[in-house]
């Protein structure tokens, strides 16, 4: 079996070539996960969008309540209020 000599030049170029296999296999990869990533962007600023609408009309919404929940209360005290000056006026 004949061995072939390596010179300092042909280690260089397969060093070289080494380096640009990795930084090839490397860009891709990290095109990849840029990708990836601007899609995640632009799902989480869709997300914040929807949580922003979800929250103005749940405030929308405990504010109707509230009011009227507070309209009921009114008028129960008011016709407990009118019972009692019957009440009074009959005494």
């Amino acid at each position: 079996m004949k061995k072939d000599k390596v010179t300092i030049d042909d280690l260089a170029l397969m060093v070289q070539n080494g380096f640009t296999e990795m930084r090839e296999y490397m860009d891709e990869r990290f095109n990849k996960v840029e990708e990836r990533l601007g899609k995640s962007e632009e799902e989480l600023r869709e997300i914040k969008e929807e949580l922003k609408y979800i929250k103005t009309e749940l405030s929308k919404r405990v504010d109707n309540f509230t009011h009227k929940d507070l309209e009921f209360r009114v008028e129960k005290l008011e016709e407990k209020i009118k019972k009692y000056e019957k009440l009074l006026k009959t005494t």
